[in-house]
């Protein structure tokens, strides 16, 4: 559900709006490792702008002044007219592993989220910020913060909120004065019989109707609103509406404790079937962004001492890429095999995990971690048993028999 004007979160007996979905109601660990802040570049970016350097292959149309260059152990491709692109990978290759041949296994945008987010097809599965914020849900109020951008939340939507840049309001009560006819908070002693009275109704619910979910998800989100609202002096979350701005908001909430995992979304820009020059621009304003986002993370604290950066990946993801050929327009149509990035603690950086082939298809990572052209691609269920492992989640509790962390990329 999305916070609008007519929806908000200024007290216990309103908080029940920010969130639904199935019981889930058993408290997380908390000793889990790490915070992740996932951003998605909606509509399906181009590799063979920046990421995927296939030269050599006769059938793949790139750009004429593009070049292949190597900064570390990554293999790039060059542009006079990407200066702040190729900056963000001189100042930040180390921390970057790249995946190169990730198959989302569709040329549907909402096919390819769905594949990109949970690695499977169905919306039932729950993607990767929720199940790792579900682990974690006995230390957030908000397990997985949506900010932006989409959202797969399976049997777990009681654990993610959607908040679009306005999460601050909500939880000060301030929100209920932008709302078509404002309205004020009740004072204490009125708000505490409101309080109470929800309370024992959501305790008369669950223990009337035992096996009825939704009257445990009442429950739930009763108390993760008071949280909420309980909090709201320590709390301080910046906030907008741009694309840094959101990604401000996410990195505010993750400071504060709020969520374990929060998502942020680019907007649909990126789907360039016109023309594709559009991609230079984007990728430009898109990497100056991540440059600014990975700097508020390193002087951010974090809720446990120390910063953000500590223990923060930073997770990049596309639902598709674009045809190896320009079309009639000079633009480039929906492609299956795309690359992500995972950025900060606990992965091996400055290194490519993963390929294209000559074809522009998948190339697979071994058991050793070399390239293993028999596989096609990486699947984006050996990316999401990476982040589960990374997160102490055990992929099989999720994911395929088959469903292995992407060989190497762990430290």
């Amino acid at each position: 559900m999305m916070l609008t004007r007519r929806t908000f979160l200024g007290s216990a007996a309103v908080g029940a709006a920010l969130f639904g979905g199935v019981r889930m109601g058993m408290a997380g660990k908390s000793d889990l490792r790490g915070r992740f802040l996932f951003v998605h570049a909606e509509g399906g970016w181009d590799p063979l702008c920046v990421f995927a350097p296939l030269f050599d292959a006769p059938n793949i149309d790139l750009e004429p002044e593009a070049a292949p260059w190597t900064i570390g152990g990554l293999a790039l491709v060059d542009h006079p007219a990407r200066p702040t692109t190729r900056g963000f990978f001189e100042r930040h290759h180390a921390e970057v592993a790249l995946l190169n041949g990730v198959s989302t296994r569709s040329v549907n945008h909402e096919t390819c989220q769905v594949v990109a987010l949970t690695g499977g097809t169905s919306v039932d599965r729950p993607d990767w910020g929720t199940v790792l914020g579900y682990a974690g849900r006995g230390t957030a109020s908000l397990p997985h913060l949506v900010v932006s951008g989409p959202v797969v939340p399976g049997p777990y939507s009681v654990f993610v909120a959607q908040a679009r840049g306005r999460l601050q309001q909500a939880i000060d009560g301030s929100i209920l004065l932008d709302n078509d006819a404002p309205l004020t908070l009740p004072a204490a002693a009125p708000a505490r019989v409101v309080d109470r009275f929800l309370e024992q109704r959501a305790t008369a619910l669950v223990g009337m109707l035992p096996n009825e979910p939704h009257a445990a998800d009442y429950r739930e989100a009763l108390s993760r609103s008071r949280a909420l609202v309980d909090g709201r002096l320590e709390q301080q979350l910046v906030s907008g509406e741009d694309f840094r701005g959101r990604a401000a908001t996410a990195i505010s909430a993750l400071s504060a404790g709020i969520c374990r995992c929060a998502s942020v979304g680019t907007d649909f820009v990126w789907d360039t079937h016109e023309d594709n020059r559009l991609q230079t621009g984007l990728f430009e304003a898109f990497f100056a962004d991540l440059e600014e986002l990975l700097a508020r993370l390193h002087t951010t604290p974090g809720p446990n001492g120390g910063v953000l950066a500590d223990d923060t990946v930073v997770v990049v993801t596309s639902e598709m890429a674009r045809t190896p050929a320009f079309n009639g327009t000079g633009g480039r149509d929906h492609w299956p095999y795309t690359s992500m990035m995972m950025i900060g603690p606990g992965i091996v950086g400055d290194r490519v995990y993963g390929g294209f082939s000559s074809l522009y298809t998948g190339i697979g990572v071994g058991p050793s971690g070399a390239l293993e052209p028999a596989i096609p691609g990486i699947s984006a269920e050996s990316l999401g048993a990476t982040l589960l492992t990374l997160g102490d989640v055990d992929p099989q509790e999720y994911l395929s028999d088959a469903a292995q962390p992407i060989p190497g990329l762990l430290a």
